[in-house]
């Protein structure tokens, strides 16, 4: 089946919605993987939004991927960014200006934030990328200009056993090349998210 809108779930904090917070899971996650960081972070007048990637993880419709390897040896990017493009521009977006929104992506969901979240025209408030990597570390990164106006901290264990902590350090290098709004935050730990690094996230967001 071929989904024309992405699944997610939304959650509201108590007070008056007046920002969003978008979190994009990693590979065999699913739009339940990350709700327990809404919990965490404790942010009053927050409207949290969980997108569920559009493929399953080989016959496991529990677990989902936002890409796939074709039949060519290419990877699908195309289907997965226009329904991205559509879920940001119909559901966020219609509820919430650019700069009210905070994305996190955790792994995979990291590959999302460089890959496509900093390419749209928009200022958002803070991307946080979280043990990620770009697919093509030799490639060209595209940031949108307005980019360069939106704050964006990089978390990593550096005992990460699945993604490298040297991933990070390379999307690092390849942002801060073409913008210098882009922090790396790295803490002690595996392929996990740092509760030091959600503090970090929880002070920029309530500076805000």
């Amino acid at each position: 089946m071929i989904l024309e809108k992405l699944i997610y779930d939304t959650f509201e904090t108590k007070g008056e919605q007046n920002k969003a917070v978008v979190v994009i899971h990693g590979w065999k996650g699913n739009k339940d993987s990350f709700k327990s960081i809404a919990s965490l972070l404790k942010l009053s007048n927050t409207t949290w939004f969980f997108p569920e990637a559009p493929f399953n993880f080989e016959q496991d419709t529990s677990k989902k991927t936002w890409t796939y390897q074709k039949d060519d040896g290419s990877w699908e990017v195309e289907k997965p960014k226009a329904l991205l493009d559509d879920f940001f521009q119909s559901v966020v977006f219609g509820k919430f200006q650019p700069n009210e929104v905070y994305v996190m992506g955790f792994s995979q969901g990291a590959t999302v934030c460089y890959e496509f979240v900093l390419g749209l025209k928009h200022r958002f408030a803070g991307v946080f990328p979280i043990a990620g990597f770009l697919r093509d570390p030799k490639g060209e990164l595209v940031i949108h200009p307005e980019q360069c106006n939106t704050p964006i901290l990089i978390g990593h264990g550096r005992q990460d056993n699945i993604v490298p902590f040297k991933a990070s350090e390379i999307a690092f290098e390849k942002i801060n090349k073409i913008c210098h709004n882009v922090r790396l935050h790295p803490y002690n730990g595996k392929h996990k998210i740092g509760v030091e690094y959600l503090r970090e996230v929880k002070k920029l967001i309530e500076l805000d």
